[in-house]
């Protein structure tokens, strides 16, 4: 069935910390030898961009400022206080580090806590919708004698990969989208006066003029943008951005040299657009060589205790199978959420079982390939940050890496969601007009509820897909997309969303009960007709004047949805998991979920997890007669006891349990 015993590639972003320049070589030997391996990438993590702001060639050795020296300048890790690192100690770190085949590339925020240049340029700054600036670079900006930072911000970039010798530039939080979100900022006159000039757009009472950043003339502007200009303030911010990123990729390219920019805060593709202002794909369109992708959901799960809404570990991998469904061409590297001594969490030591499910769930979600092939949705991960990690931490993780992409299935026990690119833009207008919930959202609140949705596949392969399709909002798909996923598909298609006019009528379907605007599931190609009677539901609804509605400040927090009820996504769930085939959770299906991928015609490999933070026993039926089971991962200790198509297990709190099934032969 073929073995990948470990990931393509993995990466590591770490500080300087990490490393240890009293040490002859840097520091290097010794921090790979703890980590037991070679990493492809190193990521280092200099944090203030008055590292490359100040650069002024290699003629002298300098000192670097402090929070260039650990993230944030925190004055201490787990394995030492901050060193003090010079402009020529960082080089050789580079030198020693490619001595070893590892590339090496810069990361950079648009934060500081230093600011020998930032200070004099204050004009860079973002100012939010209350007129206060805040201590965040804006990239889009311009300097006070005209000069566009992008093109400063390019030059300087080009010379600190030449003298230092970068393999590339990982484009990360601030840079590759703002730190604010659209509906905070930046309303000041720079931004408003280039959203003008790109728009032609008149703004009301002449606030389009330059005010010297007056607090009361930015208030008015975001009140008037946002209420009645917000289609035009995202599709700007998605342009600035990509041609902040063409002139980066265009600046390291000409050298040789990669750009690799994260995902927008966590954000699937519709709501990093809603919200951040990035669209992926004029990002990727700039020549960008692949992206890293924030699936940092036990980070959040631990570190956001008054603020996340959703259930991250869903919420992210339904934005990894989206991510991977509109970048198909791209390498996707993600995070690995493993400590980070400035933002003060450790998922390593203060919940090891959330990062191990992470890894082995992200390393096995897949896409269709154009020939009728899996593709994982997953390149490798990129540890998050790799420093004072102890050797056993390391060592858990290569291990957790190997069992994640340890066996290549030929089909998963899944239904498919079917991504269409066309379908975004009209999700982001129907969105702004009802608040109905995007695609993601709808996946989100499937998964979370136990539905088997592991696939993607892009709606011109409908036709290669083995397993069911799902088609979530179809109302905003082109009728010909519509008609050819029902055209070519072999297998039950599931259709969820506002009525489509274009698709023909279904062999059954059922509606919500519950708002302004009740979704629908439509089923087609069923072999059994579905009778599904929902009870009507009284749902808290929305502003009657969406366009009101205030938005969420940080990304932990979510947007603001027309309401689906819990029943009509119960009956959705088990619609999807009857047509794929999925696995019966007999006991506790309130809290275990089973992902199921088929290694060969007499094998499956079940990731079983449990979303309880306790032990839980469970009972799990499989349809067919076991012959044997092979538990993968350390736990438990013993295979399980079976009989006919059932067994038991034991599942750890907040944990997962990989174990083979070996179907007897008929």
């Amino acid at each position: 069935m073929g073995d990948q015993p470990s990931p393509r590639e993995k990466w590591v972003w770490v500080e300087l910390i990490g490393f240890d320049n009293e040490s002859p070589d840097q520091g290097v030997q010794a921090y790979l030898d703890n980590a037991g391996f070679v990493p492809d990438v190193i990521s280092l993590l200099l944090y203030n961009a008055d590292f490359l702001h100040l650069h002024a060639g290699m003629g002298e050795d300098r000192a670097l400022p402090f929070d260039c020296c650990s993230y944030g300048g925190h004055p201490f890790s787990y394995e030492r206080a901050r060193q003090d690192w010079t402009t020529y100690q960082l080089r050789d770190l580079v030198r020693k580090l490619h001595d070893h085949g590892v590339s090496v590339f810069l990361a950079l925020f648009d934060l500081f806590v230093t600011d020998q240049w930032i200070g004099q340029h204050p004009e860079l700054l973002h100012v939010n919708r209350n007129g206060t600036r805040i201590r965040s670079l804006c990239p889009w900006k311009r300097l006070s004698d005209g000069t566009w930072y992008e093109d400063f911000f390019a030059g300087k970039l080009g010379e600190v990969l030449d003298d230092y010798g970068f393999d590339g530039f990982h484009q990360a939080d601030g840079y590759s989208h703002p730190r604010l979100p659209l509906y905070e900022g930046d309303y000041s006159d720079d931004m408003v006066d280039q959203f003008v000039a790109a728009t032609g757009l008149e703004l009301p009472g002449g606030l389009e003029e330059a005010s010297g950043d007056a607090p009361q003339v930015i208030q008015e502007r975001a009140r008037w943008i946002w209420r009645y200009a917000r289609r035009q303030w995202i599709d700007f911010y998605a342009d600035r951005i990509a041609r902040f990123c063409r002139k980066v990729v265009e600046t390291a390219h000409a050298r040789g040299r990669q750009v690799v920019p994260n995902n927008a805060l966590t954000r699937d593709p519709f709501q990093a657009l809603y919200r951040y202002g990035v669209d992926y794909k004029r990002v990727a369109e700039a020549g960008v060589d692949g992206f890293v992708i924030e699936t940092v959901a036990p980070g959040v799960s631990l570190g956001a205790e008054h603020g996340a809404q959703a259930n991250a570990h869903y919420d992210y991998l339904a934005m990894l199978l989206l991510m991977k469904s509109y970048l198909p061409d791209l390498d996707l590297h993600c995070l690995t959420s493993a400590h980070d001594v400035n933002e003060q969490w450790d998922v390593l030591r203060h919940g090891p079982t959330l990062l191990e499910r992470e890894i082995y769930c992200n390393s096995n979600l897949y896409r269709w390939r154009h020939d009728g092939t899996l593709e994982r949705c997953s390149a490798g991960p990129m540890v998050c940050l790799g420093d004072g990690l102890q050797r056993h931490e390391w060592q858990w993780l290569r291990e957790w890496w190997g069992r994640g992409f340890s066996a290549n299935p030929c089909r998963i026990v899944s239904a498919t969601v079917v991504w269409s690119d066309k379908a975004l833009s009209a999700q982001l207008d129907d969105f702004i007009a009802t608040r109905c919930p995007s695609t993601h959202r709808l996946l989100y609140e499937l998964m979370a509820r136990g539905a088997p949705i592991y696939c993607a596949a892009d709606v011109a392969d409908a036709g290669i897909v083995q397993g069911p399709l799902l088609v979530l909002n179809p109302q905003h798909f082109p009728e010909d997309e519509l008609r050819s996923v029902i055209d070519a598909a072999a297998s039950p298609v599931i259709a969820i969303g506002s009525r489509a006019p274009a698709l023909p009528p279904p062999s059954f379907e059922f509606q919500d009960t519950c708002g302004l605007y009740p979704l629908v599931c439509a089923v087609y190609g069923a072999a059994v007709r579905r009778d599904v009677n929902l009870e009507p539901v009284q749902a808290e609804g929305l502003p009657e004047d969406v366009r009101s509605i205030t938005e969420p400040p940080t990304f932990v927090e979510e947007l603001l949805f027309h309401p689906v009820s819990d029943s009509f996504l119960a009956a959705c769930v088990e619609i999807i998991a009857n047509c794929a085939g999925a696995v019966v959770v007999r006991i506790r299906p309130d809290v275990i979920r089973v992902q199921a991928l088929e290694l060969d015609d007499q094998v499956w490999r079940l990731l079983v997890g449990n979303d309880s933070h306790y032990y839980v026993v469970t009972e799990l039926d499989v349809g067919r007669a076991i012959e044997s089971l092979e538990v993968i991962t350390p736990f438990p200790g013993q295979p399980p006891h079976f009989e006919g198509s059932r067994f038991g297990l034991r599942v750890p709190g907040k944990g997962v349990v990989v174990i083979d099934v070996t179907f007897r032969r008929p």
